[in-house]
């Protein structure tokens, strides 16, 4: 299929290739800007104009229990139609037992009972649809009212569908990013949205490394500083220590506690330790000095936005040495200790 790069600026095909560079290149950047714009030229050469041609990937189908810890299924290149429901793509790859309002009751041989129930991401997101509110909730933690089901939600070639079999919890998650390099590579619903790098240090290493990580995937990306501009059609990857995050106001939510922010990593105000929760949203884990955490948020209706965060310059590194697609895979989101080990999150009981 087709796939449209970018709303902004010029229009549905175009291509946001932009670096931001604001002092002299030093023979190191200037390898990582040819390695960039070598990226950004094959994905334009193949894509003509910011089309990228999926014909024939197919769709990933990705079933799993208890927050990823437990692989069902795990099927590549699943026939599929641009647009078409995931419902019908989820059919050919498994048995699916789902009533007509979408909600499932059984995949893979694995039934929602006891309490239990399916949860379905598309590249790493939810599917919601409708308007937000005028009026009432905090504008903050607002998200489009409609939580899309296999029946409604549409997929199309290239897309991952992750269906997950937990108990039902009051956090709802906003993100996860075991799927990685989703949701930067394909976006969703059809639209693959412009990237975003933005750094808490414009030279920070960390920044480097996750620049870096989406030029292995063939992902041009913008790059500037934290909260230096704005643009509300760029899929985001924000990279600092918790005190240069903070005040943003996708990754910010995480401060409120999991049941409120679905985020399942609460750094402390003062940016020094990182709390890991269960999946009821309570804290269990505390990481301080030289500890890092990855996880996905989303601000209202815009695209998605990550952290690849922690709580010191030595977090922030080890955190994005972890943004690697074997590291991250099947997870929600995770914790990185100052040696390195990798925690999935929720942790599990």
């Amino acid at each position: 299929m087709a796939r449209s790069h970018g709303r902004g600026g010029g229009g549905r095909g175009h291509l946001e290739s932009v670096v931001v560079l604001t002092s002299p290149a030093r023979p190191s950047r200037v390898r990582h800007l040819a390695a960039l714009v070598a990226s950004v030229l094959a994905v334009a050469g193949v894509a003509g104009c910011g089309q990228i041609d999926e014909k024939g990937a197919g769709v990933r189908v990705l079933i799993t229990s208890d927050d990823g810890a437990k692989v069902l299924l795990d099927r590549r290149a699943v026939k599929a139609s641009d647009d078409e429901p995931a419902i019908q793509v989820l059919q050919r790859a498994t048995t699916v037992r789902a009533d007509a309002a979408g909600t499932v009751s059984e995949l893979a041989g694995a039934r929602a009972t006891g309490g239990r129930a399916w949860t379905l991401w598309v590249n790493g997101s939810p599917v919601r649809s409708g308007a937000l509110k005028a009026t009432g909730e905090d504008v903050n933690l607002q998200k489009l009212p409609t939580l899309d089901t296999v029946r409604t939600a549409k997929v199309s070639e290239g897309d991952t569908i992750w269906m997950d079999l937990g108990p039902r919890s009051p956090v709802v998650a906003r993100g996860v990013v075991g799927t990685f390099p989703e949701p930067f590579l394909h976006g969703q619903e059809g639209k693959r949205w412009p990237v975003r790098v933005e750094c808490g240090e414009e030279r920070a290493q960390s920044c480097r490394m996750v620049r870096d990580a989406l030029v292995r995937y063939g992902i041009p990306a913008v790059t500037n500083l934290v909260r230096s501009s704005y643009n509300p059609e760029s899929a985001r990857i924000a990279v600092g220590t918790w005190a240069q995050l903070r005040d943003d106001p996708s990754i910010g939510l995480s401060e409120r506690g999991a049941p409120a922010s679905g985020i399942p990593i609460v750094p402390a105000k003062d940016g020094r330790s990182l709390g890991l929760t269960d999946a009821g949203g309570k804290v269990v884990r505390t990481l301080g000095p030289g500890t890092g955490a990855i996880f996905a948020s989303r601000w209202r209706d815009e695209p998605p936005s990550w952290a690849v965060t922690g709580t010191d310059d030595a977090g922030v590194l080890r955190a994005a040495g972890a943004l690697d697609e074997t590291v991250l895979k099947n997870h929600f989101a995770v914790g990185v200790g100052s040696d390195g080990s990798v925690a999935s999150v929720p942790v599990a009981p």
